[in-house]
């Protein structure tokens, strides 16, 4: 009584756990589930022996539709992808917090590692993660790791004729032709189904095809067309059945397993997680009724992609056995991995497992290490062997890598028509490979090719030999391994010869010498002399390179002054004069030339703008009364003239170089405002010339009556009637001008001196830029004139700087020294 009570606890606690798994699924909502229930939904199917495909069972049984669970299904592999990152990622974590954490003391304190530590360290960690990465995995074992494979039997298939029927598989029968019936009709647990106007019928262990000779000779009896051919029967399978199977032995997930009755061997492993570490792929049992009624090789599925035929029945147990004979392959084989093999098999199927050799594989032998009763042993298989060589439990076989070297190579380069490499054939000499390459270019240097070739024992040596000669059949020079021939191009063999165009001509440069270039060809490469160009006295420059002549003349070159015509004709001297390597030519001006001059007026004059310098003595009067004299609004005292600074790249070197060593001296004495001012001053590209109008038109042609230069700019302003105060006064500000007023009067005018102003410094910039300064005698000071548009700059005192307690003690350590040599000196 009491152990009939136990099984009733022990069914009603299952059916509970079932209940809360199917309540579980019932409560989610398959569009919005989050991580936290699949991942108690994934829990509760591990405690349960539950795999991701069976999962469809219990949704069903729940009334979940078919789509939901396909969504539920998706979600669970979406979770299993992410997870799987997750942990790969904490396990990098982990290894690395190992690394750094691996050497404590007692209380978990990180020890401070020396060099030699700290190197063991490091290999002994790069050695550990050479391991892992080297590891090879068990072939096979993967496909039934990918949780996004989905091995299920396919439900849509045409019926098989040799389908055993069993309890609650529905059967299709159509009657048609001269009677017309349907009927769907279920297989009881007694194997019996019931037909109308028929009865029970027994089908129950029958395969399709002898169903249907029982079903038909049932329905003959009401419906006579069947004998007489005029009405037809069709059986078929409607929805199968599910059964039952048990997966034991190395398996992950051992257990019972309810799946479709059409299911193979392959779809029960894969729903209990396949083979385990130690579990065989070639030796999968098929248990029924206690008897072992096949063994499946799933090496035939993985690797050639066969299937069997044998469909499992309710009841039926799986077996995988434990593995009897594992090897590992590595190296350059397609699919490295460890393989099982059956007793008798080759390294040629082993090889085949493996998908065959890469690209780069060695395949002349493989190299094996085989395990005796003792110690390891290396063996070596030839590739005539592969067929033949039996493998054997524990076998290590490496695959090497094919050598970076030819057996039969040699090479040609240089000034042949096909460089490159070629076979080296039996008796192969120099002649044959140049022959093989096309021969050779019309600029091949044919005296002297060189051949590099390595001695036996592979230093690299060289040596010469006349390419014109082995083709003649003079010489021959029988060829090696590996040998390389490099012809030389004369072109190669010389330097590059140029002549020098410079001076008045369309294209200045250098141009490539030819044998028979004559002046006029140069010019013409240049595009022509300009206008300008001197076509009197073109004058052309050579080197001297007899060594007579160098030795016994101080002169290194001679020079040739030649006339040519502008349209550069052929029946003039320069047509006839022949260049020579690195003459140099030059095209000089015509004397006195210059290009056209341009100087600007602007302001108040009649006609400003720009006007060309007619002279070199055109003056300043000249260019306003050019412009048609000032108007009656000029203020001829502030007139300016601002002129352009042009200089010469010679000029231009030695100012830069003045401007950086006065700024540098400036530099050290920390007045780098200065430097910068300094510099400015000297690179500067115009300036302002002060200029005294009002004398100029009276007395033109005066001292006061300037030259002009080129780029010249004359101002005439309009009345001024503003002076400008700046500086160190109380308030910068523009006075209106009024000749009753003095210089002081302007700066009372501004709010007066400031507090650091240096008055005896002060002067007044002149409307026309001429500069007027405050000028002293004794105790009295002289102010400049103040005139319309004027601007008087008060400048700033420079704040005195006292002396550091360091400059301090260093003066008064020195007045001390001379008061001591001074009486010292009194002394005596």
């Amino acid at each position: 009584m009491k152990k009939i009570l136990f099984i009733y606890l022990i069914a009603i606690c299952s059916i509970a756990t079932h209940a809360q798994s199917l309540s579980l699924l019932k409560s989610m909502n398959i569009d919005n589930i989050d991580d936290s229930q699949i991942e108690q939904l994934m829990s509760k199917m591990q405690s349960e022996g539950v795999s991701v495909n069976q999962i469809d069972k219990y949704a069903s049984a729940q009334g979940m539709k078919q789509d939901d669970i396909a969504k539920l299904k998706k979600r669970i592999v979406k979770y299993n992808n992410e997870k799987g990152g997750v942990k790969k990622r904490k396990s990098t974590e982990l290894l690395n917090t190992e690394k750094s954490n691996s050497f404590v003391d007692e209380k978990g304190k990180a020890l401070e590692m020396d060099s030699e530590m700290q190197r063991y360290y490091d290999a002994y960690f790069s050695k550990l993660d050479s391991i892992k990465s080297a590891k090879l995995k068990v072939f096979g074992s993967e496909i039934f790791k990918d949780v996004n494979l989905s091995f299920e039997p396919n439900l849509r298939l045409a019926t098989p004729t040799n389908y055993i029927l069993g309890p609650d598989d529905e059967l299709l029968i159509d009657v048609y032709g001269m009677s017309e019936i349907s009927q769907k009709v279920f297989v009881s647990p007694e194997g019996n189904i019931r037909i109308p106007n028929v009865g029970l019928v027994t089908v129950g262990g029958l395969s399709i095809d002898e169903a249907k000779k029982v079903i038909t000779a049932k329905l003959s009896k009401i419906y006579g067309g069947i004998n007489s051919k005029n009405t037809f029967v069709s059986i078929a399978l409607g929805d199968i059945r599910s059964i039952t199977v048990t997966v034991i032995g190395e398996v992950v997930y051992p257990g019972s397993y309810t799946i479709p009755s059409l299911a193979t061997v392959f779809n029960a492993l894969y729903q209990s997680g396949g083979p385990k570490e130690n579990g065989s792929f070639r030796e999968v049992q098929v248990i029924r009724n206690s008897k072992v009624i096949a063994t499946v090789d799933l090496y035939d599925f993985i690797v050639f992609g066969k299937q069997t035929n044998l469909r499992l029945q309710d009841q039926d147990a799986i077996k995988v056995l434990p593995y009897r004979n594992r090897v590992t392959l590595s190296g350059e084989v397609k699919t490295p991995a460890i393989f099982e093999m059956k007793v008798g098999e080759t390294l040629s199927s082993l090889l085949e497992f493996a998908g065959g050799f890469s690209d780069k594989a060695y395949r002349e032998r493989i190299t094996a290490n085989r395990n005796t009763l003792k110690e390891k042993c290396v063996v070596d298989v030839a590739h005539t062997d592969y067929k033949v060589f039996k493998t054997e439990a524990g076998d290590e076989y490496l695959v090497g890598k094919l050598l970076n070297r030819f057996e039969n190579r040699v090479q040609i380069t240089g000034s042949i028509y096909r460089p490159g490499a070629y076979a080296l054939t039996s008796g192969m000499t120099a002649a044959d490979l140049i022959r093989k390459a096309e021969g050779l270019r019309e600029n091949a240097f044919t005296s002297r090719a060189l051949i590099f070739r390595k001695s036996d024992s592979g230093l690299p040596q060289m040596s010469s030999f006349s390419p014109k000669n082995v083709l003649s059949g003079k010489e021959s020079l029988q060829l090696q391994r590996e040998d390389s021939i490099v012809i030389s191009s004369v072109l190669d063999m010389k330097e590059e010869d140029f002549v020098y165009l410079s001076g008045e001509v369309v294209t200045p440069d250098k141009y490539p010498f030819a044998e028979g270039m004559s002046l006029k060809d140069l010019l013409l490469l240049g595009n022509g002399v300009k206008s300008k160009a001197n076509i009197n006295e073109i004058e052309v420059f050579r080197q001297i390179s007899d060594e007579k002549l160098l030795n016994d003349n101080v002169v290194k070159a001679e020079s040739y002054k030649i006339n040519v015509n502008r349209d550069l004709a052929m029946n003039d001297k320069a047509s006839s004069f022949k260049l020579q390597r690195e003459d140099r030519v030059i095209v000089r001006p015509i004397f006195g030339y210059e290009e056209a001059k341009e100087v600007s007026i602007d302001g108040e004059v009649r006609a400003p703008g720009v006007y060309i310098l007619m002279s070199k003595n055109q003056k300043i009067s000249d260019l306003v009364y050019k412009a048609g004299g000032v108007t009656s609004y000029a203020y001829l005292s502030g007139a300016f003239l601002i002129r352009k600074l042009e200089k010469k790249e010679t000029e231009k070197k030695l100012l830069t170089q003045v401007a950086n060593n006065l700024s540098s001296k400036l530099k050290k004495q920390s007045e780098s405002a200065d430097s910068v001012k300094v510099k400015k001053e000297l690179m500067a590209e115009s300036d302002i010339v002060g200029i005294n109008l009002e004398k100029i038109l009276k007395q033109p042609g005066s001292e006061y009556d300037l030259k002009l230069e080129a780029g010249d700019e004359l101002y005439i302003p309009k009345y001024l009637e503003t002076v400008k105060v700046t500086g160190e006064v109380l308030r910068p500000n523009t006075v209106r001008y009024d000749k009753r007023l003095s210089f002081t009067d302007y700066v009372d005018a501004s709010g007066g001196y400031g507090s650091n102003a240096l008055i005896k410094r002060s002067y007044i910039i002149q409307a026309n830029g001429s500069v007027q300064t405050v000028k002293s005698f004794l105790w009295f000071k002289h102010y400049p004139k103040v005139k319309p548009g004027s601007r008087i700059v008060i400048p700033e005192e420079a704040e005195k700087k006292g002396m550091t307690t360091a400059e301090t003690i260093s003066v008064t350590s020195s007045i001390v020294s001379v008061a001591a040599i001074i009486v010292t000196l009194f002394k005596y």
